[in-house]
């Protein structure tokens, strides 16, 4: 989960190439997200939980950018 949660970085804080799996963007190359989450669906036996985890998490990433985005203005003013 550490290492999924590591590859939903965003583009613009890493360097991208080609998911060492499936070839789609990915944080240095490494599988992506998407595979890593298929691997723990199997690992667990559960596609759905993992699948859900992963927007979840996906979301979490996007609400902290934002809170973090409205930090740094409040605190331009």
């Amino acid at each position: 989960m550490n290492k999924i949660a590591y590859q939903l970085r965003p583009a613009s804080k890493t360097t991208m190439a080609p998911c060492a799996r499936c070839c789609r963007p990915s944080p240095g190359g490494q599988p992506c997200a998407k595979c890593l989450t298929d691997e723990l669906g199997t690992l667990i036996n559960n596609f759905g939980a993992a699948s859900r985890w992963l927007e979840s998490t996906k979301q979490a990433s996007q609400d902290e950018g934002t809170v973090l985005r409205y930090a740094g203005l409040a605190e331009a003013n």
